[in-house]
């Protein structure tokens, strides 16, 4: 077994998968001869302080427990070869990376506000989470809305898979929709979390929150637009003068 073959068995079915440059498609390089020579020619693109001397340019170059940075040498139907890298979640294996809940109360949405470290900036989003390997979907959400809001869970509504970022990240997500019940707040947030409020917002507010991008998170916008798509959830519409723009 050659040493690309070892790191692509590593990952998850879907992220095996080699392509085929014949068909149109981006393929994963496995020949040991076309490797080398394509791992020569990027070679210069990658650098860092982590690589060391010698270090591994093609494969798995980073891991810990929640994800897996890969990078692979790539042949293009053009003939063009390059390296690119993806990045995939660990929970991959047995189902989708995590779960997002748009959560709806009395005929407002609840979102809540939380300082993200990639951005450097605190963002007001819908529930979401990782979900654990064993864990269904459906458990997975009750699970974060428990953790990150704490009101009863009355009704769950699947809405659909989303892919965050196709150019990067290999994971996908299943949303849902989430009736509230009434009941004391018990909410649960993990320590390593820096949470904010919880809000209350009409569909006039969220829309409006939206074109000031003080609501730009994917993943929230996504899910409004699927409940919407459903039927579940009111139309959100830009103000008038947003419209114009």
């Amino acid at each position: 077994m050659s040493k690309t073959a070892s790191y692509l068995d590593r990952l998850p079915r879907h992220a095996q998968r080699r392509g085929d440059a014949a068909m149109g498609e981006a393929e994963i390089i496995t020949s040991r001869r076309e490797l080398d020579a394509a791992s020569s020619e990027c070679a210069g693109e990658l650098s860092g302080s982590a690589l060391g001397k010698g270090g591994k340019r093609i494969g798995i170059l980073l891991e810990d427990e929640v994800r897996m940075i890969v990078r692979d040498a790539l042949r293009f139907p053009s003939g063009a070869t390059k390296c690119e890298m993806r990045i995939i979640g660990k929970t991959e294996f047995d189902g989708p990376n995590g779960v997002v809940a748009l959560c709806v109360a009395k005929e407002k949405f609840v979102l809540r506000e939380i300082y993200r470290h990639a951005t450097r900036s605190w963002e007001l989003e819908t529930v979401r989470g990782r979900r654990e390997s064993g864990q269904t979907p459906r458990q997975a959400v009750r699970a974060e809305v428990k953790q990150e809001l704490g009101f009863p869970v009355r009704r769950v509504h699947r809405l659909g898979t989303f892919c965050p970022d196709t150019a990067v990240m290999s994971s996908k997500l299943d949303m849902f929709l989430i009736e509230l019940g009434d009941g004391p707040r018990r909410d649960e947030p993990e320590e390593s979390e820096a949470f904010g409020r919880i809000r209350h917002l009409s569909p006039a507010e969220i829309g409006r929150l939206i074109e000031r991008g003080k609501i730009r998170d994917s993943y929230t916008i996504g899910a409004l637009m699927l409940s919407q798509l459903k039927g579940l959830t009111p139309a959100i519409r830009l103000s008038a003068k947003g419209r114009q723009r």
